[in-house]
């Protein structure tokens, strides 16, 4: 079985600036896997190891985010591959997808891909859905548990968290399945596996390398305006000569607050 894995790099934090030109200046702050990515990464180890097989991870973006692909061969990916190029500067996550798309091809022979249902910086939540329509295959969005993965009747089931239900599904194989958190617990890579992913080799595939013509990713992004997100208020102690005197009060403020 093959499983492909599509991994975004996004800042640690969201205490950014914002450039003049309504880009995001994250220097100074550490970039680590987008969550929900972590968890589709994971995921596709765990069936890997369970059905056998190999898993190849892909991120679109610069060198810098190479590390981010260093981190999964550490954690027990078998390839990496870095898709980047300058006509891939300020597209959104459908010019995105349609990259996915073309690099998912030049792979060749897979039977499942996943990808965090959004990421952690734009979450705009439009890669997976939009890549399976690219690649013309089904997308199965929200997966919070994989039952089981057969690949040689080429089917998945699985279990989607909606909103007020659980939806247990099968599905034909390939597919694109996006990840919720706490689909598993993703793994610490030991210092051995580190060592050995800083000295490997990651290929880097450019648009030419994608077929993908000068011009065809359009339109790019225009920033209009940005501006950061603004600070949390300052919190505050809840008193009580009791801890269920502190925990009522607590409660009244949460009903105060509507939060319950």
């Amino acid at each position: 079985m093959h499983t492909l894995v599509f991994i975004k790099q996004v800042p640690q934090q969201n205490s950014v600036k914002i450039t003049p030109d309504k880009h995001i200046d994250a220097s100074g702050i550490e970039s680590i896997i987008s969550l929900f990515d972590e968890y589709a990464l994971e995921e596709a180890l765990l069936q890997t190891e369970k059905a056998g097989g190999q898993v190849t991870v892909i991120t679109i973006g610069t060198e810098a985010d190479k590390e981010a692909l260093r981190k999964a061969l550490a954690m027990g990916v078998d390839n990496a591959i870095l898709v980047s190029d300058p006509q891939f500067a300020d597209i959104g996550s459908l010019a995105a997808a349609k990259i996915g798309a073309a690099a998912a091809r030049k792979v060749g022979d897979f039977d499942i891909i996943f990808c965090g249902k959004q990421s952690t910086d734009d979450e705009t939540a439009t890669f997976g859905p939009a890549l399976a329509r690219y690649l013309d295959i089904p997308v199965l969005s929200y997966v919070f548990k994989v039952e089981s993965v057969d690949p040689n009747t080429h089917t998945v089931v699985l279990e989607r968290a909606l909103e007020s239900t659980i939806e247990t599904v099968e599905s034909t194989l390939p597919a694109v399945l996006t990840t919720v958190k706490d689909l598993n617990q993703p793994r610490y890579p030991s210092l051995l596996k580190i060592r050995k992913a800083a000295k490997a080799t990651i290929p880097t595939w450019g648009a030419a390398d994608l077929g993908i013509e000068a011009g065809s990713l359009t339109p790019k992004i225009e920033y209009l305006d940005r501006v950061p997100p603004p600070p949390r208020p300052v919190g505050s102690i809840v008193d009580g000569a009791s801890a269920q005197d502190k925990a009522a009060k607590l409660v009244d403020k949460l009903v105060d607050a509507q939060v319950i």
